[in-house]
């Protein structure tokens, strides 16, 4: 895996610039809940088997990706933490059924993705997957660890891609995300939370946030599937925190709901520290279209409450199948939560830019 340089001062400023004349960004928004999602099942870490490690149980197992294998299956790729002294995590794939939940046998989980390079020894964090032919494009966080030890609280954050056969689950490829500008390849001071806006062009919109300058908002770049690329010059923001917010960041996959549109979860995370979550449309060509009002997914129940970091419903998994959304999240970064609500009732909350 590569290693890019910090972003030098006057393109940190640039941005920063950018951030700062996004007022039109604002004010798009409440900070109301209308949750309009039904809680389908919870699987819970004690319910988890881990193959590769004979059946060890995980502590916790949240934050997954997801995608449809149709026929009522869907393929979950969990964040998995084997050990709290270092909190490494690692990525892990199952199969689940509706209605979901785990069942009297529990349920065993295979390890498709795990720290193999100084890049990520401190973690493979939050996936989200992307199938291409036959390919699977799974963005990840890599945690780069400080010299002194290997642990997850703070590493260095960085955007990683992983690319896996999707047919043996196998990593073929694995990488860094880059700013390029000129001849140089950057990194700001944390990169994570991305999706993109389909995987089969040598250029696809990429959905991303990043962190400029202590503000942490969400943006959008043009990233070569070639060489993992964005082009500064196509960076912008498109979803910054509002005034009862301390930071946004994208949620989920990105899912395509028509020809030239796609659906992406996002979060807000308030001054009272607890994770809500809306939705947004992009056209194919990255331009946001729309953006739900409210928050349209948020903490309700007890078990929401209960667990590593209380108040977090979190992606990374969306997916859309006629009318139905299914929303597969992290909960209180301990468990797993499935959760589903009609196509139309979300997008009776969104506000559109463009008539």
């Amino acid at each position: 895996m590569r290693s890019c340089r910090p972003l030098p001062p006057d393109l940190e400023s640039r941005l920063l610039k950018l951030l700062e004349e996004s007022s039109r960004l604002r004010g798009l928004r409440r900070p109301g809940t209308v949750d309009v999602f039904e809680r389908v099942a919870y699987i819970w870490p004690h319910q988890i088997r881990i193959r590769e490690m004979a059946g060890r149980r995980p502590f916790a197992a949240f934050n997954p990706a997801a995608m449809s294998l149709g026929g009522g299956r869907i393929a979950v790729f969990p964040r998995l933490i084997t050990g709290y002294f270092w909190y490494t995590s690692v990525v892990g794939y199952f199969e689940a059924r509706e209605p979901y939940g785990a069942g009297s046998e529990g349920v065993e989980v295979r390890v498709v993705l795990h720290p193999s390079d100084r890049m990520d020894l401190a973690g493979c964090e939050d996936p989200r997957v992307e199938k291409s032919g036959d390919r699977l494009y799974l963005l990840y966080t890599a945690l780069e660890p400080l010299p002194e030890r290997v642990h997850a609280v703070n590493a260095i954050s960085r955007q990683g891609i992983a690319v896996l056969d999707a047919a043996t689950l196998k990593v073929v490829e694995k990488n860094v995300l880059c700013i390029r500008h000129g001849d140089g390849l950057y990194e700001p001071a944390e990169w994570k939370d991305s999706a993109l806006l389909g995987a089969s062009r040598r250029e696809t919109w990429l959905l991303t946030r990043l962190m400029i300058r202590g503000v942490q908002a969400s943006w959008r770049g043009l990233l070569s599937m070639e060489d993992y690329t964005v082009s500064l010059e196509t960076l912008e923001p498109v979803l910054v925190p509002e005034h009862w917010e301390y930071k946004t960041g994208w949620s989920t996959n990105a899912a395509k709901i028509s020809s030239n549109e796609y659906l992406v979860g996002w979060h807000g995370v308030g001054r009272d520290l607890v994770y809500r979550s809306g939705f947004a449309v992009f056209s194919q060509e990255g331009e946001l279209l729309a953006v739900s009002r409210e928050y349209l997914l948020a903490p309700s129940r007890p078990e929401e409450y209960i667990g590593e970091r209380p108040g977090v419903i979190f992606g990374c998994g969306l997916i859309v199948e006629s009318n139905r959304v299914t929303w597969v999240g992290g909960v209180a970064d301990t468990g797993i939560g499935f959760y589903q609500a009609d196509l139309d009732d979300i997008m009776e909350h969104m506000v559109w830019l463009k008539p």
